[in-house]
C-alpha cells in the first residue's frame, strides 16, 4: 500500500497516510481533527540496479587516439 503526503489547509500540519488504490476517494482527516486537507505531490523514488544504467558502466576511451 503506497504513502501519501497531506498538508491541512486549516492548520498546516504535514502527516502522511496509509491508503489502497482502491480507497482513492477516501476523506482524509489530519491528526488535529481538520477534513480541509489536501495531497501534496512529490517526486517518485527511482532506484536503478543492474549494469548499463550509468554512464560510466559502457564508456569509450576518448584519450586514445585511434592509430
Amino acid at each position: 500500500m503506497p504513502v501519501y503526503n497531506y498538508v491541512c489547509k486549516k492548520c498546516g500540519a504535514h502527516f502522511d497516510q496509509w491508503h489502497s488504490f482502491k480507497d482513492a476517494d477516501t476523506a482524509v482527516v489530519c491528526p488535529n481533527g481538520h477534513a480541509q486537507t489536501r495531497k501534496v505531490l512529490t517526486a517518485p523514488t527511482v532506484v536503478f540496479k543492474g549494469s548499463g544504467f550509468y554512464v560510466t558502466d559502457h564508456r569509450r576511451n576518448t584519450s586514445q587516439k585511434a592509430g
